[in-house]
């Protein structure tokens, strides 16, 4: 399957960079290396010598190889074919990774109109739609002039990429399909939580069907594998369909609010001057938060020193090293956020998990702290307040 865009985690999660382009990373997640051999496996061991039966193991393990690669090369392109119309309508990508599941491109936010949800929505299986014709035509044309190998090759990437437009054209969130649902509802409502909540309900049953499908197998000794595979598929889907509707719950929320509305006025605040070691004990020991605003005499803001930072340093430098020392060695741009900049943009940086809270910045003074939970505390409220 290939898997929808979705919006970008921090910090991105690892795996093996296999290059550059259109301005965006690509890379295999560990998981990929294992579905790609069981791929080859399969195709090498099952399919093709019962279609093409004669041949020797040699060729069918690369024939299997080499369909292997250009199908997860299709879904690469699938997912490419999102990002592309996705950086058209100005939202940029920075990373597309290729999972067991498919592939995953990664953006940094939502459409902010249907039109350009649906367009992007549609630009994967476009791609698909154009390799499955692609290689329907190649298969006829190697199967006319003698070489069947490639043919069958041809033609089961044909038929796989036809798959993958099917299964992905399916009406329930994030699926393609699914997108396109809310983009449709959307565009006729104008409320993008509604759409967003009928799209992921359908994505929610649809991933419980393939949940139990998967169980079934589970209990049927000749499809165990195709068991694992539904319910990995099925628990991935149902994770990102919530996922989604909270993105919309949040989104809706936080329309129009900004930094100054949700922040802490008057932190508590470390002088840059003070040692580290009266830092943590007046500080870090009292107060109970890991991080804190640094600034100078006159209020001017010198960065956020957090708990991980005095881990980098031996204890017994602490007393002749300063907190304003610590910070001035780290970058505080994203640890800073302007006094009227959006509360979305703010709950976006905080999704980095060690960063919980930034510091408010006025014309360079500190004026506040906002954090992860001031943000989901309002969120919480205003929902339960709707209900």
């Amino acid at each position: 399957m290939s898997d929808p865009l979705l919006p970008a985690p921090r910090p991105r999660r690892g795996g093996v960079f296999i290059g550059r382009w259109f301005d965006i990373e690509f890379y295999l997640d560990a998981s990929w290396f294992l579905i790609a051999a069981i791929v080859t496996y399969e195709l090498s061991h099952a399919v093709f010598p019962t279609e093409l039966p004669g041949r020797s193991p040699a060729v069918y393990l690369a024939l299997g190889g080499g369909a292997a690669f250009l199908f997860f090369l299709s879904i690469l392109l699938h997912e490419l074919g999102h990002s592309l119309v996705s950086q058209r309508c100005g939202i940029r990508v920075p990373r597309i990774t290729l999972l067991f599941v498919g592939g995953l491109a990664e953006i940094e936010r939502e459409p902010d109109d249907a039109k350009s949800e649906l367009k992007i929505a549609l630009g994967g299986p476009a791609v698909s739609v154009a390799l499955s014709i692609l290689f329907a035509v190649a298969g006829f044309a190697f199967h006319a002039v003698g070489f069947d190998g490639l043919a069958l090759v041809c033609r089961w990437l044909a038929l796989t990429n036809f798959g993958l437009v099917v299964f992905n054209m399916i009406p329930g969130y994030p699926l393609d399909g699914g997108r396109v649902l809310r983009a449709l509802i959307w565009a006729k409502t104008g409320r993008l939580r509604h759409a967003t909540y009928i799209s992921s309900r359908i994505g929610i049953g649809f991933s419980w069907l393939l949940i139990v499908g998967g169980v079934w197998a589970l209990i049927t000794p000749p499809h165990a594998w195709n068991g694992v595979i539904f319910l990995l598929i099925g628990f991935f889907l149902k994770s990102a369909a919530d996922s989604g509707y909270a993105n919309a719950v949040q989104r809706e929320t936080l329309a129009g609010v900004r930094v100054r509305d949700l922040m802490s006025a008057n932190p508590s605040v470390i002088p840059d001057t003070l040692p580290l070691n009266l830092a943590v004990d007046d500080f870090f020991l009292a107060g109970h938060y890991v991080a804190y605003p640094v600034c100078t005499a006159d209020g001017d803001f010198r960065g956020l020193l957090r708990l991980d930072f005095l881990k980098e340093i031996p204890r017994e430098k602490w007393p002749y090293t300063t907190a304003g020392d610590v910070v001035a060695e780290k970058s505080t741009e994203a640890l800073r956020i302007g006094v009227n900049e959006s509360a979305a943009r703010a709950m976006r940086l905080l999704l980095a998990p060690e960063l919980t809270r930034l510091a408010v910045i006025d014309d360079g003074k500190l004026v506040g702290i906002v954090t992860r939970h001031d943000i989901l505390t309002f969120i919480e409220i205003h929902t339960e307040l709707e209900a």
